[in-house]
């Protein structure tokens, strides 16, 4: 019996309307989390999706052979994931939201294909991890904690052209000119594509789970390297050509090359980790490329022939559509509660003067609203 057929089946269909349904209850988190794209940090996050998608569908036929109907469990994930997401609704906190969406993937694909098939699918389900953004309070802590890192080890590469230089927390101070380590300077737009790209490359590399486990995790300190080398060398250009040296077209270009240095540096790590291997096989053989393993017949009636097992995958996909349009009462509930904003005291009602310091009303200047 062909089993090549389970993206066509009854039970996927349910998963996708189940996957829709549960996308539909999220909105609210996943409206903002596609805003966040919009930001050269996370401007990677469009491309998450169809690449988790095409990671499942480069593994049908193994999927097709290992999928079982759901058990409880998958049950009990999906439940948990509504539960996250109530959270989320009533305290107007939108990322936990996002991670209920992604917690509710991984609980509908358990009902749908069981746990043998979410073993075979788990990488797909998990790069979807990586379009979701940080919270707030974990994305400016690490981007002060980056600027103050790169500003600190970029002074120590322009001191090493024997230039004077004065580093003031993220403040490089070369006499002349200031520059100063701003968010966007963090490493924080090389950071989070560069770690969703180690992840694929760990996932196709064929060795050993700590090789695996190097390539993922060294992609951190790859890139606050390169990007402390990069400001490094915006300070060393600064104190021989300018200030347009850090300006423009020649800032972006050195970003866009920061990047792709990075990747280069990723790829050299791996081609050392194969020369101290000294297994006899070619560079090109540690990776996973073969996708053509998956290809079909296409002179084979394929509509025809389901894989076993796909009426119980249904009754189980059916399971979860089932909670989640219980759910919708609920959602119904949340989205016209009316929010209860706390009185406080204008600004402007501050008192001039306290003790002893004594204030002025003044107003912002023109520029300053205009950027606002």
């Amino acid at each position: 019996m062909d089993e090549k057929n389970i993206f066509l089946s009854k039970g996927f269909f349910l998963f996708v309307i189940s996957v829709g349904l549960l996308g539909w209850l999220c909105y609210d988190g996943l409206a903002l989390m596609v805003g966040w794209w919009e930001r050269d940090e996370y401007s990677h996050g469009y491309m998450i999706p169809l690449v988790a998608a095409y990671l499942a569908w480069q593994k049908r036929d193994a999927l097709a052979k290992a999928a079982q109907p759901g058990t409880w469990l998958g049950i009990v994930v999906v439940l948990g994931a509504l539960f996250v997401w109530l959270l989320g609704e009533v305290s107007a906190i939108y990322t936990i939201i996002q991670y209920a969406f992604w917690l509710g993937i991984w609980g509908l694909a358990l009902l749908w294909v069981g746990v043998s098939g979410v073993r075979v699918i788990w990488a797909a389900l998990f790069y979807l991890f990586f379009m979701i953004p940080l919270p707030n309070f974990l994305y400016f802590n690490l981007s002060q904690e980056l600027q103050l890192i790169s500003s600190a080890m970029g002074v120590a590469v322009i001191r090493l052209f024997d230039i004077s230089v004065f580093l003031e927390g993220n403040v490089i101070d070369l006499g002349v000119y200031q520059l100063q380590v701003v968010e966007a300077c963090s490493g924080l737009r090389y950071l989070f594509p560069l770690m969703s790209f180690g992840f694929l490359i760990a996932y196709i590399y064929r060795g050993p789970f700590w090789q695996r486990a190097v390539i993922f995790l060294s992609t951190i300190p790859i890139t606050v390297l390169m990007n402390s080398f990069r400001i490094g060398v915006i300070g060393i250009t600064v104190e021989h050509w300018g200030i347009a040296a850090a300006e423009g077209f020649l800032h972006d270009f050195e970003g866009w090359f920061v990047f792709m240095a990075c990747l280069g540096v990723l790829l050299l790590e791996i081609w050392l980790m194969y020369i101290f291997s000294k297994k006899g096989r070619s560079f090109g053989a540690l990776f996973d490329l073969d996708f053509g393993a998956n290809t079909t017949n296409d002179n084979a009636d394929d509509t025809q022939h389901l894989p076993v097992g796909t009426t119980g995958m249904a009754k189980s996909a059916l399971v979860g559509l089932g909670v989640l349009i219980i759910a919708l009462p609920i959602s119904y509930y949340v989205a016209e509660r009316q929010d209860q904003i706390p009185p406080r005291t204008e600004f402007i009602e501050f008192p001039l003067q306290s003790s002893n310091w004594l204030g002025r009303e003044t107003a912002l200047e023109a520029d300053v609203l205009d950027d606002a």
